[in-house]
C-alpha cells in the first residue's frame, strides 16, 4: 500500500472489461473495427491542390478499401511484420491510407515531418531504416521529389535499407495495381497475427535545439490514445472536426485524426494551415469542432473575412475563446477545450480533464492520470520521492510509454526501475491531480526563486491582444537572472509593458511577473518551419541585438 501523502500516484486499471469496451488495441483492428461499425458515414473531406482542389470524399467503407489497397501492395512489395514504411505526406486521405496500410501489412509507421529541410529528411530516413517511402511529389512550392532524388542520389550508402518509393501522383497507383494479386485474406491472417504489444509506431520529437529523436512505439499506445481521447473530446458520429495539424504530431495523429475515428466522426482536412481556406471549410463543411495551435486562432482572428464567414455550426468551443467570441457562434456550455499533460515519449496525453469538466476545474490543474499511467515526483538531488504539494522532478511509466528511442538500448533511456525522466518539474496535490510547473532546463533562478518560463507563456494565452509570447533568461548583476517577455501583438493592438504586467499580476504570483518586456513587430518573432514554436537561439540573437543596440 503506497504512502498517500507521497506523490506517487497510479490512474485507474485498465482490466479486460474495461479494454473491451474502448476496442481492439492494435491500429490495425481498430481501423477495421472502426471502418465495420460506421461504414457510411463520412471520414475525410479534402480539397486536394493535387487534383487542382478537386473536393475528395471518403466514407469510412472508402477509408477501409483504400488501406487495404496499400497494405496488399506493400505485402507484395515483400514489406512484413517489423518492416518500417515512412510517409511523408501533409493531410490528405493517402496519408491516412498509408498510415493504416502500414499497420495492416504489420509493419512499423514512420510518419516523417512536412516541415523538415531536404538535410533533415535524409536524417530521418537514415535514423528510421525505413524500407518503404510513400509520399507526395509536392506540397504548395516545395518539391519533395526532388529532395527525395537528391538524397537518395548521394548514394545508397546513406540509405541502405530504403528499397522502394512510391510517390502521389506520379507512380502510386502503379505500386498500388502490385497488390491486385494478394488476396484480401493475407491482409487479415497478419491482422489476426498482430498484437499489443507489437512494434507500430516511431515518432520524431520536434525539438528546436537538436536533431529529432525517434521514439519507437508499440501498437497499444497510439490506439489506447485513440479511444481515451475520443471520450476526453466527447466526440460522436456527429463530429465534424476540422485541423491541419499533421499526422507526423500525436496531437494530428492522436488527437485530431484517431480519435475522430474512434467516435465515427469526420475530419475536415487542410494541407496546411491558411485562414482564408479554414474559414471557407468551416463554413462549407458545417464543422462542429475546430481545432487549432493558439497562434492559428488568432491568425483567424485577424482575417478579413472572419466576421461575415457563418460559424454558427461550431459547438465545441468554450476554452478557445477566440470561437467563443465570434458573432455566430452559440457553442456547447457543456463543454470545454479539454487540457493536460503528455509528451511524444508516452504517444501523447498522461493526465488530462475530460470535456465534460467546468471552466474552472480546467484552471486548476493539469488532470488526472489517465487509465494504466503511473507518475513519481522526487527531488532531484537525492532521488527521494516528494509530499504531495512539492515540485520535483516528474517520472513516468504506464500502458502508453515509448518502448525506447531509436539508436538507444532500454537501460539508456529508463532508470533501473524502468522510469522515465521527463525533464519536467511539477507536484501532485492532495487530490491527486498534476501540476506542470515547466521544463527543468528552462527554469529561471531569481534571486533564490524558481520562474517557470512556461507558466507565463500559458497565462498569456488568455489575453486578447497576444498572438505569440516566449519568455527567456536575462542574466541581473543583482539577482541573477531575471524573466524577459518576448510578445507580438496581435494586428492593430495597443499594449504595452505596464498593461501586460499588470495582467499577469492577477494571474500569477508578483515575483514571476517579468521585469522587462520586449515588444517585437508582426511576423519578428523567429518560428519554426511549422509555425508552432519558437526558436529559441535566433530570438536570443535578436534579443542580444535589440537591447545591446539600446
Amino acid at each position: 500500500m503506497s504512502d498517500p501523502s507521497l506523490a506517487d500516484i497510479r490512474g485507474p486499471e485498465l482490466d479486460p472489461a474495461a479494454l473491451t469496451s474502448y476496442g481492439p488495441l492494435t491500429m490495425a483492428a481498430f481501423l477495421l473495427q472502426v471502418c465495420g461499425r460506421y461504414p457510411a458515414n463520412e471520414a475525410l473531406v479534402f480539397d486536394d491542390p493535387l487534383r487542382e482542389g478537386e473536393t475528395v470524399r471518403w466514407t469510412y467503407a472508402d477509408l477501409e478499401r483504400e488501406s487495404r489497397r496499400v497494405a496488399r501492395a506493400l505485402l507484395a512489395h515483400g514489406t512484413g511484420k517489423g518492416s518500417r514504411v515512412a510517409t511523408l505526406m501533409a493531410n490528405r486521405p493517402e496519408a491516412v491510407a498509408a498510415f493504416f496500410g502500414a499497420a495492416l501489412a504489420g509493419a512499423v509507421v514512420v510518419p516523417l515531418s512536412t516541415f523538415s529541410t531536404r538535410d533533415e529528411l535524409a536524417h530521418l530516413l537514415a535514423a528510421s531504416g525505413a524500407s518503404t517511402l510513400l509520399m507526395q511529389t509536392t506540397m504548395g512550392r516545395r518539391s519533395f521529389a526532388d529532395d527525395v532524388d537528391d538524397i537518395v542520389g548521394r548514394g545508397r550508402g546513406a540509405l541502405p535499407h530504403l528499397v522502394h518509393v512510391a510517390a502521389v501522383p506520379s507512380t502510386y497507383d502503379e505500386f498500388l495495381a502490385a497488390g491486385d494479386s494478394v488476396p484480401a485474406e493475407a491482409v487479415d491472417a497478419v491482422v489476426a497475427a498482430t498484437t499489443p504489444a507489437d512494434l507500430g509506431l516511431v515518432i520524431f520529437s520536434s525539438g528546436t535545439t537538436s536533431a529529432p529523436k525517434g521514439v519507437l512505439h508499440n501498437h497499444r499506445s497510439p490506439t489506447l490514445q485513440f479511444w481515451l481521447q475520443a471520450d476526453l473530446f466527447g466526440r460522436t458520429e456527429r463530429t465534424r472536426m476540422w485541423t491541419a495539424l499533421p499526422l507526423f504530431w500525436t496531437a494530428g495523429m492522436n488527437t485530431a485524426m484517431g480519435a475522430t475515428f474512434a467516435a465515427g466522426g469526420c475530419w475536415v482536412m487542410q494541407e496546411g494551415f491558411d485562414a482564408g481556406e479554414a474559414l471557407r471549410l468551416m463554413e462549407r463543411e458545417r464543422v462542429t469542432e475546430p481545432y487549432t495551435l493558439p497562434h492559428q486562432a488568432r491568425t483567424l482572428e485577424e482575417h478579413p473575412d472572419w466576421a461575415t464567414a457563418d460559424l454558427s455550426s461550431l459547438r465545441s468551443v468554450f476554452g478557445k475563446s477566440v470561437f467563443a467570441r465570434h458573432p455566430s457562434v452559440k457553442g456547447d456550455p457543456d463543454w470545454q477545450m479539454p487540457v493536460g499533460w503528455g509528451m511524444s515519449e508516452t504517444c501523447a496525453f498522461i493526465s488530462a480533464h475530460p470535456a465534460s469538466s467546468s471552466r474552472e476545474t480546467m484552471r486548476s490543474s493539469l488532470g488526472r492520470l489517465l487509465p494504466g499511467q503511473r507518475l513519481r515526483v522526487v527531488d532531484r538531488d537525492t532521488g527521494n520521492v516528494v509530499a504531495r504539494g512539492v515540485d520535483g522532478d516528474l517520472l513516468v511509466k504506464g500502458l502508453t510509454l515509448m518502448e525506447h528511442y531509436l539508436g538507444k538500448s532500454r537501460e539508456e533511456c529508463f532508470d533501473e526501475d524502468g522510469w522515465f525522466r521527463t525533464g519536467d518539474v511539477g507536484h501532485v496535490d492532495t487530490d491527486g491531480a498534476v501540476h506542470w510547473t515547466g521544463r527543468a532546463t528552462e527554469m529561471i533562478k531569481s534571486g533564490g526563486a524558481n520562474i517557470s518560463p512556461a507558466e507565463i507563456e500559458v497565462q498569456l494565452r488568455a489575453h486578447p491582444s497576444v498572438k505569440v509570447a516566449r519568455v527567456l533568461a536575462q542574466p541581473d548583476p543583482r539577482l541573477e537572472q531575471i524573466a524577459l517577455l518576448c510578445v507580438e501583438l496581435v494586428e492593430g493592438a495597443q499594449e504595452d509593458a505596464d498593461s501586460v504586467q499588470a495582467f499577469l499580476r492577477e494571474r500569477i504570483a508578483s515575483y514571476k511577473v517579468p521585469k522587462k518586456v520586449l515588444f517585437l513587430a508582426p511576423g519578428e518573432m523567429p518560428l519554426t518551419a511549422s509555425g508552432t514554436k519558437v526558436v529559441d537561439d535566433a530570438l536570443r540573437a535578436l534579443v542580444d541585438a535589440r537591447i545591446g543596440a539600446k
